[in-house]
């Protein structure tokens, strides 16, 4: 009983993990050591545009960053920081085709799709177009040393509900500093 417990609980956080609405890309990592890296400090590539237009938002990423980062180890350090961790952020609107009609028929094999016969709802519209907004976070991790970009990642997600923008934000940056902590720890 035990064993078929946990595997329904393993299957289950399986599923849930795996139907996160955000994907993350490590776009350039070219981190030598992250011992040379102490402290840090938080940025917005644009200083007059806020996170998904919201002061808000803004808010919160940088709240966000900060502490994930100081949990990692790292301090924050606004006059000289070793590490730079500069966002922006993007909002673009997009639409796509969703298909409506049913491939199963209640009047053909019981229920079973059949291939032969016509489709019950022929004749009628079957596409429509839903419109979404596509959110993406994308973090550079600037070396001040160097001056230059040692590492990007970004973060792209679908946003239809004003209430997404705040979630996926925050799936954002979480999933983003778990890949730069492992890309920096291997």
């Amino acid at each position: 009983m035990k064993y078929i417990i946990s595997l329904l609980v393993i299957s289950l956080g399986v599923f849930f993990s795996s139907c996160s609405p955000v994907r993350v890309f490590l776009e350039k990592n070219e981190v030598a050591s992250i011992d040379a890296y102490k402290t840090f400090y938080v940025i917005n590539q644009y200083y007059d545009k806020n996170a998904f237009e919201s002061p808000v938002l803004e808010e919160n990423l940088k709240h966000r960053l900060s502490e994930g980062m100081r949990e990692m180890g790292f301090e924050q350090n606004e006059t000289n920081p070793d590490l730079i961790v500069r966002y922006n952020t993007n909002l673009t609107d997009r639409q796509k085709e969703v298909n409506n009609r049913s491939m199963m028929s209640p009047y053909s094999g019981y229920g079973m799709y059949s291939p032969y016969m016509m489709p019950f709802d022929a004749g009628r519209s079957s596409y429509s177009v839903e419109k979404y907004d596509m959110g993406e976070l994308v973090i550079d991790f600037i070396d001040t040393k160097q001056d230059k970009v040692v590492m990007r990642i970004s973060a792209v997600g679908e946003i239809t509900k004003p209430k997404q923008k705040t979630k996926n934000l925050f799936t954002s940056v979480e999933k983003i500093l778990k890949a730069f902590s492992k890309s920096v720890v291997s």
